[in-house]
């Protein structure tokens, strides 16, 4: 006869228990691994993304500095300082060289190319 009343826990015979715990850890080791190698490309993205928004403030900052070099190069020249004028030029061309690195650092890193980027050298100054 078939009863709906509780028949008490369900207990298991040892060595089925220690099946069950073997197969529980063999099938945790790759959802395991997956998730570790989950962490670690969300860890490189970030630190992408750290390393491009750098490049751009640094490159926004010497945009600005260009800028007023500029400003003060037309300046110069009107007042006619032309020697001034030619130093605020230089200043200017200096900058343009130091943007264009940053540009294709920039471009290197959004393209994952970290070799690459390292490799190009941009000239620290009293621009920023």
């Amino acid at each position: 006869a078939f009863s709906l009343v509780a028949q008490g826990p369900l207990v298991m015979e040892p060595h089925w228990e220690a099946a069950l715990m073997v197969m529980a850890v063999l099938a945790s080791v790759p959802v395991s691994i997956k998730g570790l190698a989950l962490v670690n490309a969300i860890k490189r993205w970030r630190r992408k993304q750290q390393r491009l928004d750098k490049i751009n403030k640094d490159y926004e900052t010497l945009r600005s500095v260009r800028k007023d070099a500029v400003y003060h190069y037309g300046w110069a020249n009107s007042r006619g300082d032309y020697r001034e004028a030619d130093g605020h030029e230089e200043h200017a061309m200096e900058i343009d060289e130091k943007l264009k690195a940053l540009k294709s650092q920039y471009e290197a890193i959004s393209a994952g190319k970290f070799e690459e980027a390292e490799a190009i050298v941009i000239e620290q100054s009293k621009d920023k």
